[in-house]
Formats: C-alpha cells, structure tokens, sequence
C-alpha cells in the first residue's frame, strides 16, 4: 500500500508542476513593466547600440523636449538593465550631461532632472536618478498623444 501512495504521490507533484496556477506569477524579468509596452514606447525615439550600449535618439526623438529627452534616457537605461546589459538602471547627472550635453544645456539638465523628481516619474536615491517601475503609467499619460499602447 505504501509504494502506490508514494506513486501517486509523485505523479500528484508531477501535475502540480505541469499545471500549477501559481506559475502565472513568476517572471523571467527584473521590472513588473511588460516588455512590449516599454519597447513600443521607445522604438519612435531612441534605438541603442549593439555595439558600446549608447542610447541615440532618432529624428522624432530629437524632436520632442528636453524633459522627455531625459525620461526617455532614463527608460532606455531601465531597457538596459532588463535586458542584463547594465548592472543598475540609476544614472548621475554627470552621466546624463555627458550622453545628453549635445542636445540639451547642462543647465537645463540639473533643472530638469530636479523638477521630474519632485514631480514627475524620476526618482532620485543618493544623488543617481530613475523610474521606479511604478511610475511608468505615468511616463505612458505623458507620451500618450505620441504613442499608441
């Protein structure tokens, strides 16, 4: 009697692998942002290089403001680190000015890295900026009329 319960007892934890409703839970991802929604955001305005990782911006993406410029940075780093590429997501304001200092007045970035911390999607953690993942429905109202997601 024993070897059949042990039996089924192995084909019972067999199927609970197979069909376990708890396996929907789990993700292969370091962000709770789908994929798909952040690459349809940013495929318009940037495209990264296989080659040393440099985010550029394409000729709609250098188009739209400074602001924007610098969240869709911020996403693209997020893309990066996803992807496995980068270790961390947070940039510096130094790190922003050097990628971004040609288009946008270092100026205009330390003012605009501040303003979209206090009240837009970055957050800033020691001096290094972000999108917590929590605010990407935030990012998405922002470049809704942009975008179809």
């Amino acid at each position: 009697m024993r070897l059949s319960l042990r039996c089924a007892t192995i084909i019972n934890m067999a199927d609970k692998k197979i069909n376990n409703p708890l396996d929907e839970l789990f993700t292969d991802s370091l962000s709770q942002i789908e994929p798909t929604k952040l690459a349809t955001l940013l495929k318009p305005f940037i495209r990264i290089s296989r080659e040393n990782n440099r985010i550029l911006f394409t000729s709609d993406g250098m188009k739209i403001t400074s602001n924007k410029k610098i969240i869709l940075f911020a996403l693209a780093r997020k893309a990066l680190h996803i992807q496995g590429i980068i270790e961390s997501e947070t940039v510096s304001p130094k790190e922003v000015k050097e990628e971004l200092g040609k288009n946008i007045p270092a100026g205009t970035i330390d003012a605009a890295l501040k303003r979209l911390s206090d009240n837009g999607p970055l957050k800033n953690q020691e001096g290094k900026y972000f999108i917590p993942d929590f605010n990407f429905s935030q990012v998405l109202e922002i470049f809704s009329k942009f975008i179809q997601t």
